[in-house]
């Protein structure tokens, strides 16, 4: 250190012999160079000589760095933003959680943050949150999946009790599904198992009315006629295969491949029965395509049909086995959706919109892009299915009127 005045005074002399402004990188620039003359070191120039050393050939040609603004220019050049956006991007789909969605609103503020400034990912506090999300996402799933695995042995161990003695005591299915539901409502489920519990009330439903076609036969023909009733049930096994296909027929829609009026009918009656016996809530969802017939008067109706083909394929394939899905006329679509809460019908819809505004409809090289009216009802809100129906419908024709590319919750509330 004794030599740093002479190094000081040296590298004031040159700047200004030079005639070299005094900034803060040209002096470091210039006090390097004099250092190495009094072959002095300093921690500070033997980091920067670590720092250019780690430096690649390639990026020394294009740049040899002389100071440390140099060096944070090779380094910047590293990384563009566009690239750090696409990390981004890929880090949302990693961090998305597939079985607890607790933490689904936490990671898309810390992503979406990310993506309005994508070179915060490389910094400390981004790293730590992501070491945190992560952490957390696993301890999230491993108490979803160990709470799972013990709903679904106290579910089989209740049912198993129930399946031989439905088939050989014939005692009456409503009186069978009234002792079935009270011992599920009295089960100890975790919230995680909800809607599993949902599909295991609609399958026992299912399983009953099936029950109810097939067993004509009494108690004693089933015990003492196991021969002839295992010949017959291969014939019924045989009758309902011929059956399914007439039924799928008479139920689907044609061109959408979606449940008709018909078979809408006919669910609606069984949601109406799982909602009086269990209080299974679901919502009544009306979809209805903006400026259709405008679609069929610009590009024809072949383009119309394969329109209506398209946008149903979605929202089949965004739409739960569970609930239920169906061409209600026309352009008008409508779904029966299942729900605990009613936030997920709102995330739901959302996917839905979200799908259509990204997907472009082509036909004949025509790019059209499609948007579509909702109204959206909760039925335990009504007295009647008719009422809930009525209501939904009439915010269709509200979002309708006010513009289109509106969607309308049960309270007026605008999507």
């Amino acid at each position: 250190m004794k030599n740093i005045k002479d190094i000081t005074k040296n590298t004031l002399a040159s700047l200004s012999k030079n005639n070299i402004a005094t900034t803060p990188e040209n002096y470091f620039i210039e006090f390097n160079e004099q250092a190495k003359k009094f072959d002095s070191n300093f921690e500070e120039l033997d980091l920067f000589e670590v720092l250019k050393n780690s430096i690649s050939e390639v990026e020394k040609e294009e740049l040899e760095p002389k100071s440390y603004n140099d060096l944070a220019k090779i380094l910047q050049k590293r990384v563009s933003a566009e690239e750090l956006k696409k990390l981004v991007v890929a880090l949302n789909d990693i961090l998305k959680p597939s079985v607890n969605f607790d933490m689904l609103e936490e990671i898309e503020k810390f992503i979406t943050k990310l993506l309005e400034r994508p070179k915060d990912l490389t910094s400390s506090d981004s790293i730590k949150t992501l070491k945190k999300l992560s952490k957390q996402r696993v301890t999230n799933d491993r108490q979803v999946l160990k709470e799972k695995t013990d709903d679904i042995m106290k579910l089989t161990s209740l049912m198993s009790r129930y399946f031989d003695k439905t088939l050989t005591d014939g005692v009456n299915s409503n009186e069978e599904i009234i002792k079935i539901k009270d011992e599920l409502v009295a089960l100890d489920i975790s919230k995680f198992s909800h809607r599993e519990l949902r599909i295991v009330q609609k399958k026992l439903i299912d399983t009953i009315f099936k029950i109810e076609t097939a067993l004509s036969e009494n108690k004693k023909i089933l015990s003492n006629n196991k021969e002839r009733f295992d010949y017959l049930n291969r014939q019924i096994e045989e009758l309902q295969k011929e059956l399914s296909l007439v039924k799928e027929e008479h139920q689907i829609d044609y061109l959408t491949s979606l449940l008709n009026r018909r078979a809408y009918d006919y669910e609606v009656e069984k949601m109406e029965r799982k909602y009086q016996v269990f209080n299974s809530n679901f919502a009544i969802v009306f979809y209805d395509i903006d400026h259709f017939k405008d679609i069929n008067d610009k590009y024809g109706h072949a383009c119309g049909d394969a329109v209506l083909k398209s946008f149903a394929r979605i929202l089949k394939d965004l739409t739960r086995k569970e609930d239920v899905i169906a061409r209600y006329g026309g352009e008008e679509f409508v779904a029966l959706v299942h729900y605990q809460d009613e936030i997920e019908v709102s995330r739901y819809i959302k996917r839905v919109k979200n799908t259509i505004r990204d997907t472009d409809f082509i036909y004949s090289n025509n790019k059209i892009k499609i948007t579509f009216s909702a109204g959206i009802s909760f039925r335990n809100k009504y007295e009647s299915f008719f009422e809930a129906k009525k209501h939904a419908d009439d915010l269709l024709y509200k979002a309708k009127n006010q513009g289109r590319d509106i969607i309308f919750l049960d309270n007026s509330q605008e999507l």
